[in-house]
């Protein structure tokens, strides 16, 4: 409990020390997290290609690549086996419907 209140005082004092999160980060990682989601959730339906998440997600195609990118890196999705046009992924896990 000491380590946490300690913490908490040295996250006060960093607060102070760096002033507050200028509004326009906060909504471009609100913006990256509704993205981000939006992915998911499209996934929870079964797997995808780029284009189809793109579609779904309401995101330019870049912009879904990018996303989709670092969902992989990070283990949040993963590739679907199999052949086509467009490679498919899918939540990793098996979270899907």
């Amino acid at each position: 409990m000491a380590d946490a209140k300690k913490l908490a005082e040295q996250l006060k004092k960093l607060n102070e020390l760096r002033g507050p999160v200028p509004q326009e980060l906060r909504d471009r990682v609100a913006a990256q997290n509704k993205a981000q989601r939006a992915i998911l959730d499209a996934l929870k339906e079964g797997p995808k290609t780029a284009p189809e998440l793109a579609a779904a997600a309401g995101l330019p195609h870049d912009r879904a690549i990018w996303y989709v990118s670092a969902l992989r890196k990070y283990g949040k999705i993963a590739d679907v086996p199999g052949k086509g046009d467009y490679p498919k992924y899918e939540l990793k896990g098996g979270e899907a419907k």
